[in-house]
């Protein structure tokens, strides 16, 4: 598992700060006894409570006031147990400081203390501006220090069965610093429900699963062989179709002995044994040993053993109760000679003379299968496991909650306007108010740069609106917070200009994704996820997010100018990251990682994350102003979600990425070459789909439009596949996708091997405009296309004639070449009607009009109306006409791109004759400026494309668009000149 090393960032966030105030101080600077009131004696219960600024108040008994507001110091007495202050809201005023424990003395290290802060649902005399329910600073500190623990999660060891009151962790639960009576959270690991439990007792465990190293049967059909019901796979089974009487037994072998405590059978109806002995057999004796003797097998559920030093178990079924057999454990039809079917065998109990983990058990039973340990899948390992996290800690702020679900209302916390807010394991519980703007669980609202704030170990509990904000907040640090049920987002930054936080190690909940996916502060209820960034400059490592609809989601689209303060100051969309590394999504119903529309670019910005240029695509140069070297998203792992990618992205590299058992394993419509040309848009990555798991398929649905996907050192593990394990160019010509649709797919090191036998490899085209199926172009020039250079539909038949052969079900069945295949792109503002191109590959066959080929067959190419382009695979080095009845405006011509043929390291070059006109003669290298991921939209202002591009047909005048050129059709050769605006190709 993930966890980051915090003693860099502990150096930076430094808890050794001097007290705010100005009380009576020594030499030490520390305040003396003598300094210090008695809290509790100060005030009355219905009033505003004022700790004067210069004044020092030590609370050492409950209080309760009607507000508190604090101009000095108020200090928790860390050596009472049980304090309780009782408030209906709390202000920190500026130069105040609330100080309950610290870092030296945290509230707990004398056993037995605890604090409690309990916020009333209304007070007497409301604050002029917050009204009331809300513990706040401003300009000031709020220092909150819970006894520290070790750990505040954990991921189970072991998989912990539907019934079961016994964890297994893969720590200590007492060096993790957890006690009996903590509240904890269970994952779910099913699409299903996390739970809430109580810890009773931490002992030794009662049993454990045991594995079985093998089984053997009296009869069995080869392709459903005993050691089925040993891989821990309810999908397959074992069968003694046609057995003797004698033969309907089955042993399962241990590889050492060990002692047994419980047996479960799962049988396949109708095939089931009614009626069977269990017997053991021990080392060093060959006899068999009656352990149970079962008489309702249809449904025994768990069965009790008490067996020591076992090395063998057999089950032996009664033949003549296998006549009639029904469902439900009812007479029926099925004979006797039909045999056994056994999914599975699940052994409990442990090794001979050996000691058992040390287990939290738990006041209720889990409810469901909740997945531990490490799962292997074609000799790679994944760490597939429930998160358990510890929910209580030693300071509680907590208040009325009676309504708290109807209401939807609780109370807020925040500091605000550069004051300092460093609060460690504190439970916050019934907090946020729903549909009130700023108010949060826990707030940095306005900090500024503020190194010093630290929101840590904190259990979250229960909100209405939002874990954790950063809001205009730079440089804090948000790390292994427990964030359960907090509506709309666990951990939020919120207006577009935060930067440099650092996000690690939290845990973000929810329960059932329904519970958290709600509307809030005017937003739909999908708008929303464990992770929610609008400031995308912030390092997010190893978080783990499960049960949200969305896990960890950047919605630069749907906030391309920010929010509030910054709103026009920001451009999320266009935000670099900071470092996003090992963060876990699993179970979330909709997305794991969403990173929606994101294209980071090189922006210049102030201290406080306001830009002040740079936004545009393009620099004043008409150069591509993708940020280089590109972000990254390392070692990033989700499982169990039905989607996993984005939209549309580009100028970002997913490295090292995982993912398993996933209804997507990748999801993507739109991207573009990176400004840097050379990155990787997926690079030493593994997508993989056990067949035992029960969620999932295995299918890369990939981008399209005018680039080259470049797919490199990355692994396809197991089945069954979807669509195909990588498709390409999801939605092409349809809304929110890339097009034309003959994007290049780049593969080097592509391994297949792990896939599951008879899988479907590649696709062209999916969920697409007709032309998608058609136009897509694989490349490659080591094994990953099965030793072909290129790859080309199946349905462009007219590539038999080059040499190209039609390959397999596996490939497609399409044709693969030793020739290379590229692009060529023709670009207008105006639709052309069918264009004719002619050449190699389209000449000399008879054209399909049927769908969804449309004549593309034969080179007769229609306007991609998304993007206004047209476009088909053609052969480097061939000279091909494309001819048109009427070219209207000036028409741009593009020829395949920079990076494959460095990759290949031969420049590619193409000739076209333009009829009624000239030949271009057209280069992989020749420059492409005024290209975006949407065609011509977007291109840069200050680019002539006559000027700029090798090939530029010139078509009739147009007077709605002043373009230049003959009625007659013609081409013009590119030079490096600027003339702005000729030809009004710009949009």
């Amino acid at each position: 598992m993930y966890f980051i090393d915090h003693s860099l960032l502990q150096a930076r966030h430094s808890s050794s700060r001097a007290l705010v105030g100005r009380g009576s101080l020594n030499q030490a600077g520390v305040l003396t006894e003598t300094a210090w009131k008695n809290a509790s004696e100060q005030c009355a219960e219905n009033v505003v409570c004022i700790v004067p600024a210069g004044e020092a108040w030590l609370l050492s008994a409950n209080m309760t006031v009607d507000a508190l507001k604090i101009e000095g110091i108020f200090k928790w007495d860390d050596t009472v147990p049980g304090i309780v202050l009782t408030i209906g809201w709390l202000n920190v005023e500026p130069g105040g400081n609330l100080k309950v424990g610290s870092a030296i003395a945290p509230i707990g290290a004398v056993p037995g203390v605890t604090a409690t802060i309990y916020i009333k649902r209304t007070a007497i005399n409301q604050h002029p501006v917050h009204g009331d329910r809300f513990l706040n600073g401003n300009g000031s500190t709020i220092d909150i220090h819970g006894l520290p623990m070790a750990r505040t999660w954990c991921l189970l060891n072991r998989t912990a069965r539907a019934g079961s009151t016994e964890l297994f962790l893969n720590f200590d639960p007492s060096a993790m610093g957890w006690k009996v009576g903590d509240r904890i959270g269970l994952a779910t690991t099913s699409m299903g429900t996390s739970t809430k439990h109580q810890i009773v007792a931490i002992r030794e465990a009662t049993d454990e699963p045991l594995v079985l190293a093998s089984a053997v049967a009296g009869q069995q059909e080869a392709q459903l062989p005993a050691s089925n019901t040993i891989d821990d796979n309810m999908d397959s089974l074992w069968s003694s179709y046609l057995a003797k009487a004698e033969e309907n037994w089955i042993v399962f072998n241990f590889s050492v002995p060990h002692d047994l405590t419980r047996f479960r059978f799962y049988w396949q109806e109708p095939r089931y044994a009614p009626q069977y002995l269990v017997e053991v057999q021990h080392p060093g004796s060959e006899k068999w040993t009656t352990a149970a003797n079962v008489t309702n097998g249809y449904d025994a559920g768990e069965i009790a053993l008490s067996e020591i030093c076992v090395r063998a178990v057999r089950m032996v079924a009664a033949y003549a109760p296998l006549w009639n057999r029904g469902y439900n454990g009812k007479a029926g039809t099925e004979p006797a000679w039909s045999g056994l079917w056994l999914k599975e065998a699940q052994f409990w109990g442990r090794a001979t003379n050996t000691k058992l983990p040390t287990v939290i058990v738990l006041d209720t039973p889990v409810l469901a299968d909740h997945l531990g340990g490490l799962r292997e899948l074609e000799g790679r390992t994944f760490e597939m496991a429930a998160e358990v996290v510890n929910l209580e800690r030693t300071v509680l702020v907590t208040g009325d909650h009676e309504d708290f679900y109807e209401s939807l209302q609780g109370y807020s916390t925040a500091m605000m306007d550069s004051g300092l807010m460093d609060v460690r394991y504190a439970r916050f519980e019934f907090c946020g108010r729903r549909d009130f703007l700023g108010m949060y669980c826990l707030h940095l609202h306005m900090c500024k740069s503020c190194p010093e704030c630290v929101i840590q170990g904190n259990a979250v509990v229960d909100g209405q609106q939002v874990g954790i904000t950063i809001h205009d907040t730079h440089q804090a640090l948000i790390d292994n917070n427990v964030v359960w049920d907090a509506r709309a987002a666990g951990i939020h930054t919120e207006d577009g200009n935060e930067m440099n936080n650092i996000i690690s190690n939290n845990v973000l909940i929810c329960s059932f994704w329904t519970v958290c996916a709600v509307p809030w502060l005017g937003k739909v209820s999908g708008l929303g996820a464990g992770i929610f960034l609008i400031g995308m400059t912030n390092d997010l490592l190893y978080n783990r997010v499960i049960g949200y609809d969305q896990g960890l989601y950047t919605p630069g689209s749907a906030f391309q100018n920010g929010q509030g303060a910054a709103w026009g100051k920001v451009c999320p969309q266009n935000m670099p990251f900071g470092t996003f590394r090992g963060n876990v999504c699993h179970d979330n119903p909709r997305y794991g990682i969403y990173l929606d529309n994101q294209y980071p670019r090189n922006l210049k910005r102030d201290i406080n994350g306001y830009v002040v240029g740079g936004c545009p695509q393009f620099d004043e140069n008409g150069k591509d102003n993708g940020v280089t070297p590109p972000n990254l998203i390392e070692d990033h792992f989700d499982w169990h979600n039905t989607f996993n990618g984005q939209y549309s992205m580009g100028d970002i590299s997913y490295v090292r990425y995982i993912s398993v058992n996933n209804g997507h394993s990748m999801y993507w419509k739109t991207s573009k070459n990176f400004a840097d040309g050379v990155s990787h848009h997926v690079i030493d990555s593994i997508f993989a789909n056990d067949p035992r798991d029960s969620i999932g398929q295995l299918q890369v649905y990939g981008p399209s439009g005018p680039f080259t996907f470049k797919f490199t050192n990355n692994s396809f593990l197991g089945g069954p596949v979807g669509t195909a394990a990588l498709c390409a160019g999801q939605h092409c010509g349809l809304g929110g996708a890339g097009g034309p649709c003959n994007v290049q797919y780049l593969l080097e090191g592509v391994n297949w091997s792990g896939l599951m036998r008879s899988q479907k490899r590649i696709q062209f085209g999916v969920n697409t405009a007709s032309f998608g199926q058609v136009q897509p172009i694989f490349l490659a020039k080591d094994d990953s296309l099965g030793g072909f250079r290129s790859m080309v539909s199946q349905h462009l038949n007219g590539f038999a004639n080059v040499g190209c052969t039609q390959q397999d079900y596996s490939w497609d069945s399409g044709f693969a070449c030793d020739q290379p295949i590229r692009r060529l792109n023709f670009w207008v503002l105006v639709d052309q009607g069918n264009l004719k191109l002619s050449g190699p590959g389209y000449d000399n066959v008879d054209i399909n009009y049927a769908y969804p080929v449309l004549g593309l067959n034969a080179g007769v190419m229609q306007m991609e109306p998304m993007h206004k382009g047209y476009g088909l695979p053609v052969l480097a080095g061939g000279s091909y006409t494309v001819f048109s009845d009427a070219w209207r405006g000036g028409v741009a011509v593009e020829f395949s791109d920079p990076e494959v043929a460095e990759y290949f390291g031969v420049t590619d070059h193409l000739s076209l004759k333009v009829v009624n006109g000239t030949t271009c003669n057209l280069s992989s290298g020749d420059p492409r400026n005024f290209l975006t991921p949407l065609g011509l939209n977007g291109q840069a202002s200050t680019m002539s494309l006559e000027g700029l591009l090798t090939c530029f047909i010139q078509g009739e005048v147009l007077p709605d668009m002043g373009v230049g050129g003959s009625s007659g059709g013609g081409s013009s050769g590119g030079g490096a000149e600027d003339h702005t605006g000729v030809h009004g190709m710009e949009s």
